[in-house]
């Protein structure tokens, strides 16, 4: 496990590198600012809790379920790099506008932002990972899958949807909140 959390984080930090350059590459070549960070910001708030859950709970159960079949084919391993790469790059890329459009002050709004969702989305997507990758090793090795093999992934599967869950919760009740607080007193 400890090799993997290495592995995973390597290539999110790889990813949110490329996502600042990206930031950064942007802002070079056109001078200005080009991203949705204030249509984001702007209309956030306003967002009925219940109508973000929905929409989040789509977004994200799309990928879960992508990540789940391609768990039980020789496709979860790059699955797992590509998703982490992603994900660090989004994440770079929002911390590095955050600083452009806000300096240091807005950095520190966005980790603040970022927090109370993180706390369940890092160990559930790093648990739906290593599990997917796992499973997914069987197939690269050639190894026949049996019944306890799948009945281990799915458990472990149910256990990582339902942190996912709660990090979609809290996304959209309590960031919601967050997000309005420091719009109305930070920025």
């Amino acid at each position: 496990m400890k090799k993997y959390i290495r592995i995973f984080l390597l290539l999110y930090l790889a990813g949110f590198v490329l996502g600042i350059a990206g930031a950064n590459f942007l802002l070079k070549k056109t001078g200005y600012q080009t991203s949705l960070l204030p249509i984001y910001l702007s209309f956030a708030p306003e967002v009925e809790s219940r109508l973000l859950f929905g929409q989040l709970l789509m977004k994200r159960g799309s990928v879960f379920l992508l990540g789940v079949l391609c768990g039980t084919t020789v496709l979860g391993a790059p699955f797992g790099g590509i998703s982490l790469l992603w994900a660090g790059f989004l994440g770079g890329n929002l911390i590095t506008l955050f600083l452009l459009e806000y300096g240091l002050k807005g950095m520190a709004a966005a980790l603040t932002c970022l927090f109370p969702q993180a706390l369940f989305y890092v160990p559930g997507w790093l648990f739906f990972f290593f599990v997917t990758v796992q499973m997914s090793q069987k197939s690269w090795a050639g190894l026949k899958k049996n019944k306890e093999d799948y009945k281990a992934y799915f458990f472990f599967l149910s256990m990582a949807a339902i942190i996912l869950l709660l990090g979609i919760w809290t996304e959209s009740y309590v960031n919601q909140n967050v997000l309005q607080y420091i719009l109305e007193t930070w920025l």
